[in-house]
């Protein structure tokens, strides 16, 4: 299924493993294949997973384990609750999210071993699936059975404070600056229109695409780790700015196009703002439709509200859905801070495009890029 798929492709760019058979933990039915330091069991169906990897000696189990949450909830529409703990040897981050409108139920184990590396396994599955819950538990054991003597010790001694943060912050940097790159995207239909990405720049001569992170605590590491073709290399080329990234493809940035400018006070967030995107071949004649409609509502009092809808159309029928969530949100400089009723806690950027030019009855601050993607303002 396309999510375990993506899954795969996000874990895979991690180093050389130690190596390590968990074959005691995974059913013996399940369809093993290797990806680079990666070694995943695919249930029968398909519809569930489990990705293990060795950690070497040096590592904390405790940190190994949040990485693997990180990239698991990375990228999904919504993040239920992503909750660590410890039980006796074990590390342990219980994870409940949205995938492609696919309700989603997982547990990321890390255990130490006799030879002093961690092993690490991510075991999830479509939350609708029968005896998930149970089997879950029931890899967690057999991990458990895994430690070393003493481990439990060791593993307490590592824990880390309660969090619930999805915002990797681990040896962050400090941008000395933002800009926009200008590309052309697919959309709903499949129409093209342009998009403006963030790229930060830091100090020492390395470049990294922003995407959902605080402007004020870049980890390069975290996102090389998801998309090494992410980060590169930048310098001064005249006015405009020379980006070449590690995959070999190069960008001029410049500063003419927005450029990206931090909110002068809060109070200028307040409002609804919606990102439309999609896809499909309508613009093509075809007969296929996608569009998905993430939308925020800021409110004075610091609440906000936050959904995402989906719909769908081809010649064999129309369908849609539709799922939402809320919280407490505070904005400092270009920095925003979401607190989700149940704890979670997200570290985001917000920008408007300090041109002069009027966005619309809004004015400048009609058209945000919120998280890296742009929201109009629609009320």
């Amino acid at each position: 299924m396309r999510f375990i798929l993506l899954l795969v492709v996000l874990l895979a760019p991690f180093g050389q493993p130690v190596h390590a058979d968990p074959s005691q933990v995974a059913p013996d039915n399940w369809n093993r294949s290797e990806n680079n330091s990666l070694t995943i069991y695919q249930a029968p169906t398909g519809a569930e997973v489990m990705v293990f990897r060795t950690y070497d000696k040096g590592a904390s189990a405790a940190a190994s384990v949040q990485e693997f949450a990180d990239i698991m909830t990375g990228r999904a529409d919504i993040v239920v609750r992503s909750e660590p703990s410890t039980a006796g040897a074990l590390n342990v981050q219980d994870v409940e999210y949205v995938s492609r409108n696919v309700p989603m139920l997982g547990r990321v184990v890390g255990v130490r071993q006799s030879d002093g590396s961690v092993l690490v396994m991510a075991h999830l599955g479509p939350k609708s699936a029968a005896g998930l819950a149970q089997r879950i538990d029931a890899a967690t054991e057999k991990m458990a059975a895994l430690g070393a003597p003493g481990a439990a010790a060791t593993a307490a001694s590592q824990a880390p404070a309660p969090t619930r943060s999805n915002s990797p912050r681990t040896r962050g940097q400090t941008a000395q600056r933002v800009m926009f790159e200008l590309k052309y995207k697919y959309g709903v239909g499949g129409a093209v229109y342009p998009t403006y990405d963030l790229v930060a720049l830091m100090d020492g001569g390395t470049a990294a695409k922003l995407g959902s992170y605080a402007v004020d605590d870049v980890s390069v590491s975290a996102i090389r780790r998801a998309k090494a073709s992410d980060v590169g290399t930048w310098r001064s080329a005249g006015r405009n700015v020379h980006v070449r990234w590690s995959d070999g493809d190069t960008s001029d940035l410049k500063p003419t196009v927005g450029p990206p400018t931090a909110l002068p006070a809060a109070r200028h967030l307040n409002g609804t703002y919606q990102a439309v995107g999609g896809g499909g071949n309508t613009a093509l004649g075809g007969q296929v439709l996608t569009a998905q409609v993430k939308q925020f509502t800021f409110n004075a009092n610091g609440t906000f509200s936050q959904s995402t809808s989906k719909s769908a159309s081809s010649g064999a029928g129309v369908g849609g859905s539709r799922s939402a969530t809320s919280g407490r949100w505070a904005l400092s400089g270009s920095t925003l801070k979401l607190t989700y009723g149940n704890g979670k806690v997200v570290r985001t950027s917000v920008f408007y495009s300090g041109s002069a030019k009027p966005r619309g009855k809004f004015g400048r601050y009609g058209v945000l890029w919120i998280g890296g993607e742009d929201y109009k303002r629609v009320r």
